[in-house]
């Protein structure tokens, strides 16, 4: 039997949609990182891309230079192709922003009934960011689970500061717990699904307070 995490975001299959509002309105309450659908406009949008903002003080920071950007993207589907391409870009051009020389990706998430969550070192490059990023939007079997990208310096191993057994981004509380890990330089969650006539993109960044306007600039550019 499914639980309702495990009902997050998802769709029948790779190209599936959610087809009624009541379907949609249970999904919104459910969800531990529910894609919050605002009015009934989303489901008779135009052509539009939308993007809305919510930049915070970090709390798990304790010190006042950190800050949570949080983004939702809204992207027609005959869109969602190019889209996806582009926020790829955002995302490294992100990183490429924030880059010490010496950053090391990993990449942490858990799919419904597994024993383990996946804990996966992703590298040192930014085109290896960006091509692992870009699958994770295109795989079907990953839509509407939470993905938790951790940026590590090099003498920090990604299994000492994760246990892949008790870990789960989309658990209670754990979210915010992943994303504050002191070992991390920056760190960020993302989450995808088509919901009716929209590819809906949620981001999660927890920055150095320095770089906010940097990060926003990037994601603003996505509304173009």
């Amino acid at each position: 039997m499914m639980t309702d995490a495990d009902q997050v975001l998802r769709q029948p299959g790779p190209r599936g949609c959610l087809g009624s509002a009541a379907g949609l309105a249970v999904l919104t309450l459910i969800s531990p990182f529910a894609v919050i659908i605002q009015s009934w406009r989303r489901w008779r949008r135009g052509g539009d891309v939308r993007v809305d903002f919510e930049v915070t003080s970090w709390p798990g920071g304790g010190d006042g230079r950190s800050r949570r950007v949080e983004a939702t993207m809204d992207v027609p589907l005959q869109d969602e192709s190019s889209f996806r391409r582009r926020v790829t870009d955002a995302v490294v051009r992100i990183a490429e922003a924030l880059r010490q020389p010496d950053d090391v990706y990993n990449l942490v998430y858990r799919m419904p009934l597994d024993e383990e969550a996946v804990v996966l070192p992703v590298g040192p490059q930014l085109q290896e960011l960006g091509e692992r990023f870009f699958l994770t939007l295109n795989q079907g079997v990953v839509a509407g689970r939470t993905m938790v990208w951790l940026t590590l310096g090099p003498n920090t191993a990604l299994a000492g500061v994760v246990d892949p057994i008790s870990c789960d981004p989309e658990a209670e509380g754990q979210l915010e717990s992943l994303l504050a890990t002191p070992e991390a330089r920056w760190s960020m969650a993302s989450e995808w699904a088509r919901i009716g006539p929209s590819l809906v993109i949620r981001l999660i960044l927890v920055v150095p307070s320095d770089t906010q306007g940097a990060v926003c600039d990037r994601l603003r550019a996505l509304r173009v």
